[in-house]
């Protein structure tokens, strides 16, 4: 235990050996990690790479509008059919507030 916020010697070499043996841990995880990013690679990841860095260009467009024509044409949709609905619910509220007489 430690005695006046020292580590006794033998924590310490507790210690060492712990972060030893981390330190081998890692190097050996992440080595063959670094060569198999390089050497076999799927040909679809380096597709994904450049779609990710066209999503990542600072051009001020919004993300949602990056993807091209086919996302402007969803978005148009999405406020065209927002706009049908806003009608139709101002059709329902002015329906209900003025129901039509009958004779």
């Amino acid at each position: 235990m430690s005695v006046g916020g020292h580590l006794a010697q033998s924590e310490a070499d507790t210690l060492t050996k712990m972060n030893t043996a981390r330190a081998l841990v890692r190097t050996f995880a992440t080595g063959s990690v670094q060569k198999a990013a390089k050497a076999d690679v799927h040909p679809g990841y380096q597709k994904i790479r450049a779609k990710m860095a066209q999503f990542q260009i600072n051009d001020g467009t919004p993300v949602h509008l990056k993807g091209g024509v086919t996302d402007n044409l969803l978005f148009a949709s999405t406020l065209f059919f927002n706009a049908i609905g806003l009608i139709m619910c101002a059709d329902l509220f002015y329906g209900m507030a003025f129901p039509k007489k009958e004779k």
